[in-house]
């Protein structure tokens, strides 16, 4: 990812939330998404993402990292893919399955092994995805969005 892409990497944060947490995360917090402030993290942290671009336009963005900065109580699981996220529009083109494909290669390059992907345990489709690309259920834990809490679960790979 480029920095002049944080915007458009937000633009897809924002829509997709909105179409796969919508239901699940509360409203209030879906429709008061900070744009400005989550497209300021996004330039701080752009070194740390791959997008996807189909038609001259960011449709997507993974975001992984090599370490296990985010599941601290697995030990074994040494790295993860934070995000992943695709606008609905593009969805069923095989946008996700590549971005997917792309950071597990490069974990495996980086002699990573064992990756998780932590989905809310509500969104019925990212859950289906991660099955889909082989990933077991590992376990379960709670992350905060916006004033609640909700339940995740955690997919392993074995890459």
């Amino acid at each position: 990812m480029q920095y002049e892409d944080a915007e458009a990497v937000t633009v897809v944060l924002i829509n997709t939330w909105k179409t796969a947490y919508r239901g699940i995360v509360s409203d209030d917090c879906l429709d008061n998404l900070d744009r400005e402030s989550l497209t300021e993290r996004r330039r701080k942290q752009y070194k740390d993402y791959i997008v996807a671009v189909l038609d001259e336009r960011v449709v997507g963005y993974c975001w992984y990292v090599n370490d296990n900065s985010f599941s601290k109580d697995t030990p074994e699981i040494d790295c993860e893919i934070v995000a992943i996220y695709v606008l609905p529009e593009y969805e069923g083109r095989g946008v996700g399955r590549k971005m997917f494909s792309y950071a597990a290669e490069d974990l495996r390059n980086q002699k990573r092994s064992k990756m998780v992907i932590w989905c809310l345990k509500e969104n019925d489709s990212g859950r289906k995805f991660y099955e889909k690309m082989g990933g077991v259920i590992m376990g379960e834990h709670q992350t905060h969005i916006g004033n609640q809490d909700y339940d995740e679960v955690g997919f392993l790979f074995n890459i």
